[in-house]
């Protein structure tokens, strides 16, 4: 990965947190992968992401994970 600007920096909308809360997860997104997600991705954006942009990014992880597995089986 070659640093800033190298993903693409999530919408205003995609930033706003989804209440107290947070975001509805999966029981397997724990508060301990939201953290080591947010410090694994922070440094390639200039905007600080939020729990939920860390959430959606697990998220779409785990259905790249699903469909990647299910081809294999195929």
């Amino acid at each position: 990965m070659s640093g800033e600007g190298s993903h693409q920096e999530p919408s205003e909308d995609a930033r706003d947190e989804r209440g107290p809360s947070g975001f509805d997860a999966p029981a397997w997104v724990t508060e301990k992968l939201i953290e080591l997600t947010l410090k694994v991705w922070q440094p390639y954006y200039k905007a600080p992401l939020s729990r939920h942009d860390a959430i959606t990014m697990v998220l779409n992880v785990g259905q790249l994970f699903r469909v990647l597995s299910r081809e294999s089986r195929l």
